[in-house]
């Protein structure tokens, strides 16, 4: 097994700062993150090309989704009872994103953001996440997606993920910057 096959998830006692228990996992993990209900933690990893899930109260894995290319940026829709409803992420060498259904476990749809004339696309830099920028509104209205290829925010509604919109991102990245959190 080389290094790249092996990973944790790390609980840190935040009054200490130590490290009070690492969780193992399949793969490095590339980002970490809290489902809005605060239950479980969601992590990525991109050599590992999946995401594992972990109860936040027995710091345990419940279970995985695998696909076929490594894991990037992670975000969630909510349901009413503000319990988690799908995972949207972003992954290696794909310009747009996934839906991961959170009760079956099950990747459902992926979604191509809107295909640019190969003059129009930025190819230098993309260190294979030509997408990688995500995020829900905090009204769980719209789904915003990053495409670094096309230099754009794409616009999305919730439910049903229908493109409402687009605005090239060095155009509001201010903007953008402190409604998502993405430096």
């Amino acid at each position: 097994m080389c290094s790249s096959d092996l990973g944790a998830v790390d609980v840190i006692d935040t009054a200490t700062l130590a490290r009070v228990k690492s969780i193992p996992t399949d793969g490095g993990i590339h980002n970490t993150y809290v489902t809005p209900d605060g239950r479980f933690i969601v992590a990525g990893s991109i050599a590992g090309k999946k995401i594992t899930v972990i109860d936040g109260a027995t710091e345990k894995p419940l279970w995985t989704t695998s696909f076929d290319l490594g894991v990037r940026p992670i975000t969630f829709e909510t349901k009413p009872d503000g319990s988690t409803n799908r995972i949207f992420l972003q992954l290696s060498d794909y310009n747009g994103f996934v839906i991961v259904d959170f009760a079956t476990h099950k990747e459902v749809r992926r979604v191509d953001v809107p295909q640019l004339p190969m003059n129009q696309r930025e190819t230098e830099g993309l260190q294979a996440s030509p997408s990688h920028g995500i995020g829900v509104t905090p009204d769980n209205k719209t789904l915003w997606v990053l495409s670094k290829m096309n230099s754009r925010v794409y616009e999305y509604s919730l439910p049903d993920l229908k493109l409402i919109g687009e605005a090239r991102s060095e155009e509001h990245t201010s903007e953008l910057q402190s409604r998502f959190g993405i430096s």
